[in-house]
């Protein structure tokens, strides 16, 4: 598996201000894959976790997904958790169609030898939301769902006090031919 460099301009890169914690919420198919490595490899992007849903394809898929695309990134030191397999209110579908069996235009990606963080996506971001929230104000994580929103109501629903962990939300929605 080949894995992604970042340029080497010859100068870093000015920062205004310190990384942005970031937690992504997750349904990797080739379009969220994007989104993992942009914030992976980004340097004013501090990638906290990966909360992983089922969307474009199985729960399953997006996390094994997840993994492949953060081994490219040589990202080990970023948890992947598993959330949601079907949404809220609705049945289940998925984007087959659109990305494949496996949720990756069906490459063929060698399976990733890293494990899957041992608690649910709703408790690995209460834990992550509550260390950062009693630290100071640059510490709050900005929760970035690029998923079916399943995740942080489940969440909010389980926990309310977490609604005051966040610095901010970011929202990138799709799927409206579902």
């Amino acid at each position: 598996m080949t894995s992604v460099q970042r340029p080497d301009t010859g100068a870093a890169p000015e920062r205004l201000s310190r990384p942005t914690p970031v937690i992504l919420d997750v349904d990797t198919g080739v379009d969220d894959a994007c989104a993992v490595l942009l914030a992976a490899l980004h340097p004013d992007v501090e990638l906290r976790a990966v909360t992983c849903v089922s969307g474009n394809s199985s729960v399953d898929n997006v996390v094994r997904n997840t993994l492949k695309v953060l081994d490219v990134a040589r990202r080990p030191d970023v948890p992947v958790a598993r959330g949601a397999a079907r949404p809220l209110l609705e049945p289940r579908g998925d984007a087959r169609h659109v990305h494949g069996e496996d949720g990756m235009a069906d490459l063929g990606w060698p399976a990733s030898r890293r494990h899957v963080d041992g608690r649910h996506a709703v408790e690995l971001l209460r834990d992550l939301l509550g260390q950062a929230a009693s630290g100071k104000a640059a510490d709050r994580i900005t929760l970035v769902p690029v998923a079916p929103l399943t995740t942080h109501p489940l969440l909010l629903r389980t926990y309310p006090g977490a609604a005051g962990g966040p610095r901010g939300r970011g929202l990138q929605s799709g799927g409206g031919g579902r």
